[in-house]
């Protein structure tokens, strides 16, 4: 992804980074409250009060501005432990259920695809990846670099339900993920 504004990265001046962030905002609230289709330049623009060619040029692809309001998730919460795992994880699959509502199967396909030749894409997905991992790892007490397989056991069957089989993500599919994780867990420490 394009880390220049007007020729000057992202970080060194604090206006860039100021702008970066109200676009990136109102490109989330928009797709909360009206859908992927009311996120535009010209709608951003009026929103943000930021001009339609720095939003452009920040941002060349419309998609852009979708892909990286979501899964930039600096401004996120971090999660507080409960003290609960089961709790703590339902409450990590029920906000990864709300965060895949707002992903168009077509976008995340496009970047899927584009992340195969662009490493800048390829990146941001491993880093959304690796960030959301993380988390939830430290959440339920699980060493990080054995966690990998466990979270992709955790996730898919969100992913799937969302993008292959375009169904709802259920409250009893949580449950079911979040039950037969911590069977699993009881199992292999017998």
């Amino acid at each position: 992804m394009n880390t220049e504004v007007q020729g000057q990265k992202e970080g060194t001046d604090p206006r860039i980074t100021l702008t970066r962030r109200r676009v990136l905002d109102a490109a989330r609230r928009l797709l909360i409250d009206e859908g992927q289709e009311a996120v535009t330049p010209t709608r951003l623009a009026e929103i943000t009060g930021v001009s339609r060619s720095t939003i452009y040029r920040r941002w060349p692809e419309p998609d852009d501005i979708i892909f990286e309001a979501i899964a930039d998730d600096t401004d996120t919460p971090p999660f507080t432990a409960s003290g609960d795992p089961r709790q703590d994880l339902t409450r990590y699959l029920e906000a990864l259920r709300e965060g895949l509502k707002a992903f168009h199967t077509g976008l995340l396909a496009t970047r899927i695809d584009r992340a195969e030749h662009d490493p800048d894409t390829a990146d941001v997905l491993r880093t959304v990846s690796e960030n959301r991992r993380v988390l939830i790892a430290d959440l339920l007490g699980h060493p990080q670099e054995e966690f990998a397989a466990a979270h992709a056991l955790l996730v898919g069957p969100l992913m799937y339900q969302r993008f292959l089989a375009r169904e709802e993500i259920t409250d009893e599919l949580i449950e079911l993920v979040v039950d037969a994780y911590f069977a699993g867990r009881t199992t292999r420490s017998n």
